[in-house]
């Protein structure tokens, strides 16, 4: 065996390992605390277990978790202690007791198990005082569609795994700033399902099973933020490793609720990072989009729109990586674009070097790279800083040897490979039609 051919199994060995590594801590087991009324409102449709798990089959997803039901606190203490649960879910209605001091009595037994609040309306929360809601770990709505339980389920892994899985395989994040209930629990499903469907999209189509699953684990995380506070900690925490932002204009700043909260947020971002894509969205009719959207380089996103869930997806795909890399010029002009690593690498070489320097100090390769799987390679392009070549051809030269050695699309010659127009014909033993 040549020496090149067993550096590349061994590289091809790491990075499988590297996935493995990915996503420790899963939620397999859930309680369900509700009415006998609640539990017939939610299975209205169906057995809410095989909604569930329609729809992580649906979001390609490797597993579902198991949901156990219990209609009284009495009930539902009597299984948490017969059983491991990793999350615990909670309507408003039950027969015994109410759902804060069951909440308050459960992290008295279980001070690490997270608790969600389920409500059937924003009316139902006005109820809890905001002492009360300590105990609750989050709040979200029904609003008679199951994905919203693949999205708490999804919120609370990526919440746990997101520090641990940056330093494994320097994974992205996004992140969503809404404090509204009903708006961050319509919003969540809509962004984990076009995320993991782009995810599967951009997956090399010689990938087995086990390989697509695990390729599943690198997708970027969602995490949400409700104060301007906790968007502050958070983009200090994990700024480099964002592909972008989402958030509302209005939501508390220093506990008071701030009609320009996202505006100081945004200001704040451009005043630390130039060109990291940033969506604003507003209920408010009487702002003046087009000078915000000049002011802060960003796109505004008007709530009652009836394109507003559409606009997000393509916000999504053009700015997250996702779709087609788009070479610009200095101007922030489109010139050309490569929809695969191989075009990208044939782009590079003849591309104007102002391009090469637009793109790099704005971290696009990176991001484009981490989204087709390729963290080692997006993690070497994030390490060159700006400054570190003397000329842009050095840049060029360099870019493409990196890809050229690192990239798995380069590494291995495939055996099967799927045949579209963009099908890099050299590159594999056997085409599928």
């Amino acid at each position: 065996m040549k020496k090149t051919e067993k550096n590349n199994i061994i590289h091809n060995n790491s990075k499988e390992l590297k996935y493995h590594d990915l996503m420790l801590h899963r939620i397999n087991e859930i309680l369900l605390v509700s009415s006998p009324y609640d539990s017939f409102i939610l299975e209205e449709d169906g057995n809410l277990s095989e909604q569930i798990l329609h729809e992580f089959q649906g979001m390609n997803l490797s597993y579902a978790p198991r949901i156990w039901s219990a209609n009284t606190a009495k009930n539902a203490l009597e299984l948490l202690n017969s059983r491991n649960f990793d999350l615990v879910i909670v309507m408003l209605r039950i027969a015994d007791t109410d759902p804060v001091s069951f909440s308050k009595n459960i992290k008295s037994l279980y001070p690490e198990v997270p608790i969600v609040l389920l409500a059937f309306d924003e009316s139902e929360i006005k109820q809890l005082h905001n002492k009360h809601i300590k105990y609750i770990d989050d709040i979200f709505i029904w609003s008679g569609n199951s994905n919203i339980f693949p999205a708490i389920i999804k919120s609370y892994e990526d919440r746990k795994n997101i520090s641990r899985d940056i330093e494994i395989g320097d994974v992205r994040t996004i992140l969503l700033i809404e404090d509204t209930p009903r708006n961050y629990s319509n919003l969540l499903p809509i962004l984990y399902k076009e995320i993991i469907f782009h995810t599967k999209q951009l997956m090399d189509k010689s990938l087995n099973t086990e390989q697509r699953l695990l390729h599943m684990r690198a997708r970027p995380k969602i995490l949400l933020a409700k104060t301007y506070e906790d968007s502050v900690n958070i983009y200090k925490k994990y700024n480099k490793n964002l592909l972008g932002i989402i958030a509302d204009i209005r939501f508390p700043k220093k506990n008071k609720l701030e009609k320009s909260a996202g505006l100081d947020f945004a200001e704040y971002i451009r005043n630390n990072n130039k060109t990291i894509p940033i969506l604003l969205q507003t209920s408010e009719q009487k702002l003046n989009i087009n000078e915000i959207s000049e002011k802060f380089s960003s796109s505004i996103l008007n709530k009652n729109s009836p394109k507003f869930f559409k606009n997000i997806k393509s916000f999504i795909k053009n700015n997250f990586g996702f779709g087609d890399f788009i070479i610009r010029d200095k101007n922030d002009i489109e010139i050309d674009r490569a929809t695969n690593i191989d075009e990208l690498i044939e782009k590079l070489h003849n591309i104007p070097e102002e391009s090469i320097y637009f793109h790099a100090s704005r971290n696009h390769f990176s991001n484009w790279l981490a989204a087709r799987g390729e963290l080692a390679l997006a993690t070497e392009f994030r390490k060159i800083k700006i400054d570190d070549f003397k000329t842009q051809s050095e840049r060029r030269k360099y870019y493409i040897s990196l890809i050229e050695k690192n990239s798995s699309f380069k590494r291995t010659k495939k055996n099967i490979i799927e045949f579209t127009k963009y099908s890099n014909l050299k590159s594999a033993n056997f085409l599928r039609i």
